[in-house]
């Protein structure tokens, strides 16, 4: 993990970063050219903060910061931008960023802001809401809870990631529905037998943690954040 992963399509300015923060500040720093893939790249690494431009190819620096946020990620994010307007400053810290710097950045600038965020301790509730996430992988069909990987056939995948992009616990026949694609049977058992099953999987692999749980007349829900990426 390093401490620093710039996303910069510029070379020069990129190469400029990349050494005063290494060589000057003494982070550790990875770079990127491209927003394509970059909040993938971004959550698999979790470096301690990102310093993202707006202006990037395939993917704009916003797009990728949503997209982190909507994954649940707390990473800290610093924009960078050519255009210094109270709009796209708005727009950046509405998202989620955690601080704004124009071009062009003045070391000195970006010296103060990376330290203000960097010496910040998380709250106690920022923390274990980072640390209950599990992550549904539709590239290896696995789940993912800190340093643990819980292999998935399809069938348990697209149960969990119907249950993690459900927001109210789901009903039996609407799981049915969704999973068979024709209507419900009273006397059907499948879903219960797959939602058993699935359980008893991941109670081996995570024994102290209760994923999939049930609340009577409403239907199946997971107990904590699964987001999927």
């Amino acid at each position: 993990m390093s401490d620093v992963l710039i996303v910069e399509d510029d070379l020069q300015l990129r190469e400029m970063l990349c050494y005063f923060l290494k060589n000057v500040e003494g982070y550790s720093v990875d770079c990127l050219s491209s927003g394509e893939g970059a909040a993938e790249i971004i959550m698999d690494q979790a470096p301690k903060l990102v310093l993202l431009d707006i202006q990037l190819p395939h993917t704009s620096g916003l797009s990728v910061l949503e997209s982190l946020r909507q994954q649940g990620s707390t990473i800290p994010v610093i924009i960078m931008t050519a255009n210094d307007n109270e709009i796209t400053e708005t727009n950046a810290l509405t998202i989620g960023a955690n601080d704004y710097i124009t071009k062009p950045v003045r070391t000195n600038a970006l010296r103060e802001r990376i330290r203000k965020i960097l010496e910040q301790k998380p709250s106690i509730h920022s923390r274990v809401e980072e640390e209950l996430i599990f992550r549904l992988c539709p590239r290896n069909s696995t789940l993912q809870f800190k340093h643990i990987t819980v292999p998935l056939i399809p069938s348990e995948f697209e149960l969990l990631e119907l249950l993690a992009k459900a927001d109210e616990p789901m009903p039996v026949h609407e799981l049915f529905q969704h999973i068979h694609g024709f209507p419900y049977h009273i006397e059907d058992r499948s879903i219960y037998m797959r939602v058993s099953t699935l359980r008893k999987k991941l109670s081996a692999y995570l024994p102290d943690m209760e994923l999939i749980k049930n609340k009577r007349s409403r239907g199946f829900y997971l107990n904590y954040q699964v987001v999927v990426r």
